[in-house]
């Protein structure tokens, strides 16, 4: 019986080696490493980029006094239509009223001075100097006369165009200042949508781009460059044209201001400071030998040990497989760390631990469970 038992315990040993040795002749066969992929597609290349933007009548005026005054009428409304010419508000004229009469009474004496001068002079009575003095003396009266008209003239405030009043900041019997904005009108039938257009953008296209010949060289702004807005997330675009822009950034945003301008759509109701998306497609204005730009996870880019100044990317390469990709670094931005190589829209990439990744690695994508 012992030695049954000796015989069963040496076996079991043995058993136990050999199982010991294949585990270590077998040293590099991992697990399939499960790896989070995100797809490159048009909407992370940064040629085609998406700018938040606000409406504007395309035109729209302050209306305002030349002078001060207290306000005694204001006969508008905001929403309300108005015509050319209609009288929006009325400001109090009795002083300027009073010196278009002190006016009047210059301007008849002048005249009387005048015609009794002339009178005199074609009988030689008076020298011509002073008959040129009474002269100048009536032009002076009249132009006071004619200004003093203008004055009292001003003491209303009048529609300039046919148009809907947006805005009245002010209320009546109140005193108001010179320039200061007592209605908005705006004249529908025409919409601006005005966006910035960062300098990082602007510095990246080809100036050498001689556009359709409506501006000046190398502007980067031609009218041919494609301008899509939209009014909401899921609303239809609209092709708008190019109306101005900036030459000079902001010193805030360095940021150039570009207007775009589009009739008034029939259906949807749009009003000054709505908001906009503007989405341009700058591959026909990026010079032609620069590489797309994505914007990608942080995480999806590494740098190699035996090359630590060259980033680079891991390609997924169905069905297990992974290839590094060596990439340019740019910005990280809001959307994602800029980068450029030989990637294409379609392709997927490791979005995340790159830096524990080598090559002869099998991989598995690691799909999201439903809940989670």
């Amino acid at each position: 019986m012992f030695v049954i038992v000796r015989r069963l315990f040496g076996a079991s040993l043995a058993l136990l080696a050999l199982s010991g040795c294949q585990e270590q002749e077998a040293p590099g066969h991992e697990a399939p490493r499960p790896v989070k992929l995100v797809t490159l597609d048009d909407g992370d290349a940064s040629r085609v980029r998406h700018f938040p933007a606000r409406v504007e009548a395309a035109t729209r005026s302050n209306l305002s006094f030349r002078m001060a005054g207290e306000l005694l009428e204001l006969d508008v409304e905001a929403g309300q239509r108005v015509e050319a010419g209609e009288v929006i508000a009325r400001i109090d004229d009795r002083t300027v009223r009073s010196r278009l009469d002190s006016a009047r009474s210059s301007l008849e004496l002048a005249e009387a001075t005048y015609e009794r001068m002339r009178y005199t002079a074609e009988r030689g009575a008076i020298s011509q100097a002073r008959f040129d003095e009474a002269e100048t003396e009536l032009q002076a009266a009249r132009s006071n006369f004619e200004q003093a008209q203008e004055d009292v003239e001003h003491t209303r405030l009048r529609a300039p165009y046919d148009g809907v009043i947006a805005r009245v900041p002010v209320d009546s019997r109140q005193f108001v200042q010179v320039q200061e904005t007592v209605a908005v009108i705006q004249q529908p039938g025409q919409l601006d949508v005005v966006f910035h257009l960062p300098e990082q953008i602007v510095r990246r296209l080809d100036v050498s781009n001689p556009g359709d010949g409506n501006g000046t060289h190398g502007s980067p702004f031609f009218g041919e460059m494609a301008h899509e807005v939209r009014f909401s997330r899921d609303g239809d675009p609209y092709l708008a044209r190019l109306k101005s822009y900036t030459t000079q950034a902001s010193n805030d945003t360095l940021a150039y201001e570009v207007t775009l301008t589009l009739p008034q759509p029939d259906d949807i109701l749009l009003l000054d400071g709505m908001s906009a998306t503007v989405r341009l497609d700058l591959n026909a204005w990026m010079d032609d030998g620069e590489s797309t730009v994505w914007r990608v996870p942080a995480g999806a880019v590494s740098y190699p040990e035996a090359s630590p100044d060259q980033a680079r990317v891991w390609r997924f390469s169905p069905p297990d497989r992974v290839e590094p990709v060596p990439v340019e670094v740019g910005t990280l931005t809001s959307q994602g760390l800029e980068i450029s190589g030989e990637l294409a829209a379609g392709e997927r990439i490791v979005a995340a631990g790159a830096h524990r990744l080598h090559d002869d690695l099998t991989v598995t994508p690691w799909e999201k469970e439903p809940g989670l």
